[in-house]
């Protein structure tokens, strides 16, 4: 009896537990045991920094003095370097997984190895000092690892939902961390502290283990994995170099370390000297570092949303700079304890709740997979580089010019005209990043201009909201589901009145994100919308916000009467469970899919078992349910065109292997080829893979010339440095493509790194191939002028080249410019191509002059002379002779029009050589009778025979 009442206890407290997770965290089922895991996971790694790190200061400044830490500080800057090099290079030749393990099991046996060298000792003085640096490197290694795992682990929606409750047990770590610390220092001693962060970071490593295996090994779908940690390894020192908005994002966070050093420096100088004994400092440090997470959990709770939805971005940008002012004038003037206290608490509580939120709305524009790459080089690189300017600053102060720790105040205080600087300038791109997507999506007949120049950013876009077009309002909407602003809550809530159903829809979709204002009622309304999609973004947002069970709530109208109703009902809940398999479970996904794939076989109406049929196949698609792709396979090969067309979109959405070689012959079918083309780049960057498959195969030209068109639509380096590479093809049509897919993936993806020497070099190849084409143009006019009988084959042959040369010559001229279009302005090349293609020759003069005054040097003194000539009436040697360029033998001609990689102009030359029925010709075709093309050596054979 006991037992059983212990048990049902046990299941009352479970559900109670549940429950209260479920309304004040919105965890649901699937998700607890992930998101419990993650959060002591990153609980245990803060708690283990904020026992070492108060730990490392006592030692060091005990066994060194506070005057050895900015030398400390300028090593840490030169170990992080070397670290996060060292670092990229090991992530490109190992998995993360097994580099994140690692990291982990080499900082418990470090913290057990420096435990014993510290209580035996043992080289003391060494070891303080490599500690003192290894828990530099640990505290942004580990927790920049950590919220990569956490990135991978959980899916956009579940992160915005999950993050908060994850990230307070960093702060809890931080608390718990720092007053265990004050505790057990005086009790235990420093060097003892740790064994006890060892033992509690050992923890996760099984945790890190349980994590990756249950919800990143093999089980999910490769692509979907592969795709998210391809990307980690990327690169990001150019994106942040060729953007303005990333620059000063990156300058604004390097002052703010610079700041923090030297603050670090005041306080850890004015405690060490009003306390001696190293295990009461180790304790004094513990306590107080605790209190700054209190204080930073406090106004993350109270104030942050309120001043920055009152203030906006710009002016809460300045709150962490004035704390830091305040503390800083008051050290310089009574340089106490309680001074230094202050100071710190201002740069610890402020940065991590006021700062930080403005920071992450500076970020706003800056397309999310940006973001995470940028994420871990600003976390080490920027960090250790500012590290070591703060530890050159403070040896100048300290050690050369023997300054007292008060007059780093002043320090401080310049530098913090510098912060302001940054934060002035990096709101100006903010604001203009806003302006310059709204110019562009301006284009529709009678749209507003739309100005958030002068006025507050968060006023601007509700006016976007209130006053713009449907591209400008869409724009917005997405953009602002990243971080919701209570104050566009009001704009947003009237655009579920719009006319167009795509806004009502994804305005939904953004208040979706809206924690803190429900429009449940509204959205059982939308319900009814004569538009599925909102019925879709409906039961969403419902199975989001709807107080009471949710499961209930969809069952109920699952089977509802209106079968449109419980088809949107049925594809928002795949959307929301595709990654998770136990909420699949609770809502039966599976047995009310079998259901309604066997209830099609009954149905009779025909416009009805239409829509059901496309509804499954999206339901299917996104809710990566295997266990039905056979059913996508059948509408794979329907003769309905339309279930065809839902059933490639399925086939994309669930990034299943087996239906790439089926994607890929729809490319080639017109009616099938753009859908069957965007299906195809879901699958991401590992795609690529498959597509050079495709063109080591000679059969499929036409699929192979529908690859660019798949690549633009990938967000991934690899896109760019493949496009490249299809630029090298033999097939012109193919080239073409590829530049014209560059472009718009510069002009889609715009913090893509376009390498401007590959760029240079691609024109210079198209220069020199322009020469050889102007001097071969010239040699055949000149021949055909001199022919006696125009009126021949021979003559027809050579006309036809021409022809074919004239159109090279301008194929040439419309690459080079699109290829000036990834190394400058794309509007202002594109403008300059237009006016180049003029009739008039004014317009033309006045295009290459534009070029002339924008151009490099390099690129001017070879382009601008190549320009000149193209646009004479006629060609003559002396315009030749200006450009250096020879006018070669008819038999070198066509040697190098054969050697080119341009298919028709090699058959072209193939039929001429036949017609002119020289037989000194005949080594030249030789080896064209075994080319790969099967034209090509038919074309050569008949010059062959006809030369004998």
């Amino acid at each position: 009896m006991r037992n059983s009442q212990l048990i049902w206890n046990n299941e009352t407290i479970g559900k109670a537990i549940k429950y209260l997770l479920s309304r004040f965290f919105d965890l649901r089922e699937g998700e607890y045991k992930r998101a419990f895991l993650m959060q002591l996971n990153i609980f245990l790694i803060i708690s283990t920094l904020l026992i070492v790190k108060p730990a490392v200061n006592g030692l060091f400044i005990a066994k060194f003095g506070v005057e050895n830490l900015p030398l400390a500080f300028v090593l840490v800057a030169i170990s992080a370097s070397a670290l996060s090099i060292y670092y990229s290079r090991k992530l490109v030749k190992l998995t993360f997984y097994l580099l994140m393990r690692r990291t982990l099991l080499i900082s418990v046996i470090t913290l057990i190895v420096f435990g014993f060298l510290l209580t035996f000792n043992f080289l003391e003085g060494w070891v303080v000092y490599l500690f003192y640096l290894w828990v530099a490197l640990f505290a942004v290694l580990s927790a920049s690892q950590f919220w990569i795992l956490a990135n991978l682990v959980f899916n956009p929606r579940e992160a915005k939902r999950l993050f908060g409750f994850i990230g307070a047990g960093a702060i809890a770590g931080g608390i718990f961390g720092g007053y265990l610390t004050s505790l057990l220092a005086p009790v235990l001693g420093s060097e003892n502290l740790l064994f006890v962060s060892a033992f509690l970071l050992s923890f996760c490593l099984p945790i890190t283990r349980i994590v990756w295996h249950e919800n990143l090994s093999g089980k999910n779908n490769p692509f979907k994995n592969k795709n998210k940690l391809k990307e980690v390894v990327e690169s990001p020192f150019q994106l942040i170099r060729k953007s303005k908005h990333l620059t000063y994002l990156a300058g604004i966070i390097g002052v703010g370390v610079i700041v923090a050093k030297l603050v670090d420096y005041q306080f850890n100088a004015i405690a060490s000297l009003k306390i001696s004994d190293p295990d009461e400092l180790t304790a004094f440090f513990g306590f107080w570092f605790s209190n700054f997470n209190v204080f930073s959990l406090l106004i993350q709770l109270f104030l942050t949303r309120r001043v920055v939805g009152v203030f906006g971005v710009g002016t809460s940008l300045f709150f962490l700079p004035a704390g830091i002012f305040i503390g800083a004038a008051l050290v310089l003037f009574a340089p106490t304890l309680f001074a230094a206290i202050l100071i710190k608490m201002a740069d610890g509580s402020l940065k991590q709740s006021i700062n930080k939120s403005a920071v992450e709305l500076l970020a706003l524009p800056i397309p999310l997979s940006i973001k995470n790459k940028t994420k871990t080089f600003i976390d080490v690189f920027v960090d250790s580089v500012a590290t070591g300017i703060g530890g050159i600053i403070l040896i100048l102060i300290v050690n050369a010019f023997q300054l007292s720790t008060s007059f780093i105040s002043l320090i401080i205080l310049a530098i913090l005209g510098v912060w302001i600087f940054f934060a002035i300038k990096i709101r100006k791109e903010y604001i203009k990043s806003f302006q310059l997507k709204l110019k562009q999506t301006s284009h529709k007949k009678g749209s507003k201009k739309i100005n958030i120049a002068n006025e507050s950013v968060i006023r601007g876009l509700q006016n976007v909201l209130e006053n713009g077009n449907e591209d400008q309002i869409m724009w917005v909407l997405q953009k602002t589901k990243e971080k919701p602003n209570e104050k566009l809550f009001a704009p947003i809530f009237q655009l579920l009145k719009h006319p167009a159903a795509n806004i009502r829809a994804e305005a939904l979709r953004n208040l979706y994100f809206h924690q803190q204002k429900s429009v449940v009622d509204t959205a059982y309304q939308m319900i009814s919308d004569p538009a599925q999609e909102v019925k879709i973004s409906a039961f969403e947002y419902l199975l989001e916000h709807h107080p009471e069970n949710r499961v209930e709530l969809m069952q109920q109208f699952l089977l509802d009467d209106d079968y449109k109703i419980n088809a949107a009902a049925l594809l928002s809940l795949a959307g929301e469970m595709r990654d998770n398999p136990e909420l699949k479970k609770q809502y039966e996904l599976r047995r009310i899919v079998a259901e309604k794939v066997e209830a099609l076989k009954a149905e009779n109406d025909t416009e009805i078992k239409l829509f059901k049929t496309k509804s499954l196949l999206e339901v299917i698609g996104k809710g990566n349910m295997p266990g039905f792709y056979n059913f996508i396979q059948d509408g794979l090969n329907h003769n309905n065109e339309e279930i065809v067309n839902q059933a490639i979109k399925a086939a994309g959405l669930s990034m299943a292997p087996e239906f790439i070689d089926p994607l890929i012959q729809f490319v080639s079918k017109p009616q099938f080829s753009e859908i069957a083309t965007l299906a195809l780049a879901q699958y991401g960057v590992e795609i690529i893979t498959f597509l050079r498959s495709v063109l080591a195969d000679n059969t499929k030209i036409e699929i192979q010339r529908k690859i660019p068109g798949i690549v633009e639509n990938i967000e991934s380096q690899h896109s760019v440095l493949f496009l490249f590479e299809l630029m090298e093809s033999e097939d012109f049509q193919l080239r073409n493509k590829a530049l014209t897919s560059l472009g718009i993936l510069k002009i889609k993806f715009p913090f893509l790194y376009f390498d401007k020497k590959i760029v240079i070099q691609r024109i210079l190849e198209e220069v020199r191939v322009l020469q050889d084409t102007l001097s071969i143009l010239y040699l055949q006019t000149k021949l055909e002028q001199e022919t006696e009988n125009p009126a021949n084959d021979l003559s027809d042959a050579r006309k036809s080249l021409i022809d074919l040369l004239e159109r090279r010559l301008d194929g040439g001229l419309k690459r080079i410019f699109g290829l000036l279009g990834l190394k400058y302005p794309n509007e202002e090349i594109n403008s300059a191509y237009q006016s180049f293609q003029s009739n008039k020759a004014d317009i033309r003069i006045s295009s290459i002059e534009f070029l002339d005054n924008l151009l490099d040097t390099k690129l001017k003194r070879v382009l601008i002379p190549i320009l000149e000539t193209t646009i004479l009436e006629t060609l003559s040697d002396t315009a030749l002779k200006q450009l250096n360029i020879d006018i070669p033998g008819e038999k070198e001609c066509y040697n190098m029009l054969l050697e080119g990689n341009d298919i028709k102009i090699k058959l072209a030359v193939l039929y001429l050589i036949a017609q002119l029925k020289n037989p000194d010709y005949l080594p030249l075709i030789e080896r064209y009778r075994k080319n790969k093309n099967q034209k090509v050596r038919d074309f050569a054979e008949k010059a062959f025979l006809a030369l004998q």
